[in-house]
């Protein structure tokens, strides 16, 4: 149990250094030297305005300064980021297994939020994530125990759908129906994830985006409202790593 403890607080920790990342790196800001500043007054944060968790409690969700609501993000993203290392010890131990995977869990994490954020996948986790998932199942480190061919198909087929996706719309349609950010994250997902993945991660998120855009769509009475497709794709590929195994053997 102390263990869980020490790695909970650690999550913490590490969490909010993800919510500086996706604050920061989609309008290309420093994320290591620059001090913290409140994005409503610009005022700048003291230490005790920025322990994890407990200062969003004790502020009552509030600036110290401006009085302005603080988003919720920043206390949901530290929260999820601790349940990530917990749940990677729980299942792996102290291994190897349990860092790679709490890295891929996370830049899921940090995608779906500065997609939601900013309509933005972007490539600093994407490529080198996509790279990373192919060596570790090629040298048998897959945490998700994906072989080097399963990987090589998931990335290839994961961004070759995605992209003809993008192309039918854009050469028939002609309009842009979906990011090539979407298709990336689907490359990153098949290599760590492989072939099986792409199906699930391709049908559920399509489900969640259709529930969610179709009500979208009418309030904003907007055909073309834009929708954060990569944060339905992460969610669709969390729900593949907790379920998809269970889900195709009982296809089967």
């Amino acid at each position: 149990m102390v263990v869980e403890i020490y790695l909970f607080l650690f999550g913490l920790i590490i969490g909010s250094f993800f919510n500086v990342c996706i604050l920061r790196l989609p309008k290309d800001q420093d994320i290591f030297l620059k001090q913290s500043a409140c994005p409503n007054c610009n005022n700048k944060l003291k230490w005790f305005h920025n322990i994890p968790l407990i200062s969003f409690v004790f502020l009552l969700g509030k600036c110290n300064f401006c009085k302005k609501r603080i988003s919720f993000q920043y206390p949901v993203v530290e929260m999820l980021t601790a349940i990530i290392f917990v749940f990677s010890y729980l299942k792996f131990d102290l291994t190897l297994n349990a860092l790679f995977f709490s890295i891929f869990v996370s830049s899921l994490l940090i995608i779906f939020f500065t997609d939601l954020n900013e309509y933005l996948i972007l490539d600093i986790f994407t490529l080198p994530l996509s790279v990373i998932g192919f060596i570790l199942s090629a040298t048998n480190f897959n945490p998700f125990n994906v072989l080097i061919a399963d990987s090589f198909a998931g990335l290839i087929i994961g961004f070759s759908v995605f992209y003809l996706i993008r192309w039918f719309f854009f050469k028939y349609k002609k309009i842009e129906g979906m990011g090539l950010g979407d298709a990336k994250l689907m490359m990153m997902i098949g290599a760590w994830l492989g072939l099986k993945s792409i199906l699930f991660v391709m049908f559920f998120s399509s489900v969640v985006a259709l529930i969610i855009a179709i009500p979208l769509t009418i309030i904003k009475k907007d055909k073309r409202y834009p929708i954060p497709y990569g944060c339905f794709i992460t969610l669709a590929a969390f729900l593949y790593i907790l379920v998809g195994d269970t889900f195709y053997k009982f296809l089967l």
